[in-house]
């Protein structure tokens, strides 16, 4: 889907059934626009999630699709958010694996212990020798794999918690807008039954009455 700088209608287009959603004319500035990309982010993956929510909706009126633009937002940010808990605790494992290799070193002088130990960090990523020869020391001194993971979650606490706390207000209001639009439905469907349901006792009270043979 692409967004038509003349303000023409424009068409959310189903990846799966081919099912055309014509945006209305006046949302189309507000609608189905991508937001800024970081990098590493790619504009036709925000279009297909948008796409795929336009077929599951089925927006049918303006309202609806602006929950529609909501809701894809949400999930944008919802998506990030996870990205970035496993970048927090991949950067926080190297910072866990320093201060282990840090504690186990030899040397007694605090400031070299660091500095060998940030050197040693680097070598365990590209040395597969030098690798095995660390882990088997940190393995003697009890710093097995989970240790370093439990260590990385211990350095990462602050960071991600933050994060939940994003995740739980975009879930929040996702939820939200989700139930606002079934809530609009179930209304919108009673109000038409009902409807229908007084228009069809109006048209039998109007009917003429058969007259029957003398």
């Amino acid at each position: 889907m692409r967004i038509s700088p003349t303000g023409d209608n424009t068409f959310s287009k189903s990846q799966n059934t081919g099912t055309q959603y014509l945006i209305p004319k006046g949302l189309v500035s507000f609608v189905g626009i991508c937001p800024p990309l970081l990098p590493g982010e790619e504009e036709k993956n925000f279009y297909v999630l948008f796409d795929m929510m336009a077929e599951e909706i089925g927006p049918t009126t303006n309202v609806e699709w602006f929950a529609v633009a909501d809701v894809v937002d949400l999930l944008w940010d919802i998506g990030r958010y996870r990205l970035w808990k496993n970048a927090i605790l991949m950067v926080s494992r190297r910072d866990a694996l320093v201060t282990a290799l840090t504690r186990t070193h030899p040397y007694y002088n605090p400031n070299a212990k660091i500095s060998l130990a940030d050197e040693e960090a680097v070598l365990w990523r590209t040395d597969p020798k030098k690798q095995v020869v660390l882990q088997a020391r940190l393995d003697e001194a009890g710093y097995c794999t989970d240790a370093l993971n439990a260590g990385a979650l211990m350095e990462a606490q602050m960071p991600l918690a933050t994060i939940d706390r994003f995740l739980s207000s975009a879930r929040g209001q996702l939820n939200t807008t989700l139930k606002e639009i079934g809530v609009r439905r179930e209304f919108a469907d009673r109000a038409r039954k009902a409807f229908d349901e007084r228009l069809k006792l109006t048209v039998e009270v109007l009917k003429p009455k058969q007259i029957g043979p003398n």
